[in-house]
């Protein structure tokens, strides 16, 4: 293969061989997954234990359109703040699960009033790092379909209005041996935001934390990991 070509001609050379018809069947649909693997590694590589590396990988191209797992040896962690406006509590969640899918934990908790959509994410993120803490998880992906929260984590310095909050969440994260940042798309982050939204929804103001999933999302949750 020609090192010069750029990344999206070779993936697209390696997505072609699927449609030779002389390679076995079951090569050409490892493909793929093989091309996630590499890619999954990478992000665990470019995204360990510094701040300033998070910036080293374009957030579009780590924008799921389904919900993809971790690595073997990491926590998935979907999280959400469902935010409406200055004057109403918020609602946060989160809901780790690990490579096969399978649901570890998670939480609920109401915030009260934020001043904006962004204030809002960071003070669930920055709940959702310590309970990582307390739970005593090591390689931690946090998934979240709030693109300005990824883009704030990589770049703090262009958002000085968030300063304090962003040196809250660098500190947590220098605490883990790896935290990885994944975009997620509303449809692949869909079980964490309507856990998050029935905290304003059903008055739900008591926070609390739960092995598995929620029974009322199983059905979600299980398509939602058929990945």
């Amino acid at each position: 293969m020609d090192p010069n070509l750029s990344l999206a001609n070779k993936l697209a050379l390696w997505l072609d061989l699927m449609l030779v018809q002389s390679i076995p069947i079951d090569s050409r649909r490892a493909i793929p997954w093989l091309l996630w693997a590499v890619w999954k590694n990478m992000n665990a590589v470019i995204f360990a234990s510094t701040q300033e590396s998070l910036g080293s990988c374009p957030s579009a191209l780590v924008r799921a359109r389904r919900w993809s797992p971790p690595l073997k040896s990491q926590v998935k962690c979907n999280i959400h703040a469902n935010w409406r406006n200055d004057k109403l509590h918020c609602g946060g969640s989160w809901i780790t699960r690990d490579h096969q899918g399978r649901v570890g934990r998670h939480a609920r908790e109401a915030f009260t009033s934020s001043p904006d959509k962004l204030t809002a994410e960071l003070r669930v993120l920055i709940w959702i790092l310590q309970s990582m803490q307390d739970l005593q998880v090591q390689e931690v992906v946090i998934g979240s379909d709030h693109c300005d929260l990824v883009e704030a984590i990589k770049r703090p310095n262009d958002w000085p209005r968030y300063r304090w909050l962003l040196h809250q969440v660098t500190a947590l994260t220098r605490e883990f041996p790896l935290v990885c940042f994944e975009i997620e798309s509303s449809a692949s982050n869909h079980v964490a935001r309507e856990i998050a939204k029935s905290v304003m929804r059903n008055s739900m103001f008591q926070s609390y934390l739960a092995l598995g999933g929620p029974s009322w999302l199983h059905d979600r949750i299980r398509q939602e990991s058929a990945f």
